[in-house]
């Protein structure tokens, strides 16, 4: 995000206030559909539709993109790995469309670094406020990263489930100070924690070769991270299930994906208590 900041902190000093969109789709069709959509819906935008990689390269290059929006169908997933090649564009943000949801396609795109995927066919005011999100993120980072920085906790949080993954990230960072640091395994659960330092981890109870009462344990055999508050998350409603979970080292457990807000102001009460 360095150079996004940078880029809107320069036009606020230069007394710009322009906000560009630009859209990259091979299939006119959509591309055009997409740009009616979003200037119908976000007039104060100004919304750049590019049919091909090469000038979409070349306007990133020339103007100050604060959002490409590209798709998975269409050669979206080959633009992007072209966007992250190049230094100057790799914290840019970028959503990702498709009709997809394969989960191998879901899981190349997010290590990628997208924000957001959006499953088409996605109705325009979703695909609006979708947008406007990542846009207002953007700004309340410039105007907030310093103080941001000195408050915020740190949560690693484990879950093989991409889309679950996303909804639990938006839900902590939308009501808790919080870094979050994503992972998709036990294993690279672990290899975080084995380099960063961090206040409280999220796991998922539910995953393949290492699920989540295994990691708790692999994190209480270790002296150094033992006293790391861990939270189970579970969809699960089953007595046996949740009465293992209470006889763990666990320091709770929440439902997943979509965290209750007494759900979270427990995790921030566990997060309090560290500092």
């Amino acid at each position: 995000m360095e150079t996004l900041k940078t880029n809107a902190l320069r036009r606020v000093a230069e007394g710009k206030s322009e906000t560009i969109i630009m859209v990259v789709n091979s299939d006119e069709r959509n591309l055009n559909l997409t740009k009616i959509i979003l200037e119908r819906g976000l007039p104060n935008y100004v919304i750049l539709a590019v049919n091909n990689p090469l000038t979409a390269i070349n306007t990133l290059i020339s103007r100050d993109v604060n959002l490409v929006i590209l798709d998975a169908d269409y050669n979206g997933v080959d633009m992007l790995g072209r966007i992250r090649e190049d230094e100057r564009f790799r914290k840019l943000p970028v959503m990702m469309m498709s009709g997809s949801t394969e989960r191998e396609l879901v899981a190349n795109v997010f290590s990628l670094g997208v924000q957001d995927y959006v499953t088409k066919p996605c109705a325009p005011k979703d695909l609006i406020g979708r947008v406007n999100k990542l846009l207002t993120a953007e700004e309340r980072d410039v105007h907030a990263v310093s103080s941001q920085a000195r408050s915020s906790f740190r949560i690693l949080l484990v879950d093989d489930d991409i889309f679950d993954l996303r909804q639990e990230r938006e839900i902590l960072q939308s009501r808790l100070p919080c870094e979050i640091i994503s992972a998709q395994s036990a294993m690279e659960g672990m290899k975080i924690l084995e380099s960063r330092g961090v206040d409280l981890i999220l796991v998922s109870l539910d995953m393949p070769f290492v699920n989540g009462l295994r990691f708790l344990e692999l994190v209480s055999e270790n002296s150094r991270l033992k006293n790391i508050p861990v939270v189970i998350m579970t969809d699960s409603r089953d007595f046996k299930v949740l009465t293992e979970i209470e006889r763990s080292n666990a320091a709770g457990y929440v439902r997943k994906p979509n965290i209750s807000k007494d759900e979270v102001d427990f995790i921030e009460s566990k997060l309090r208590r560290r500092r």
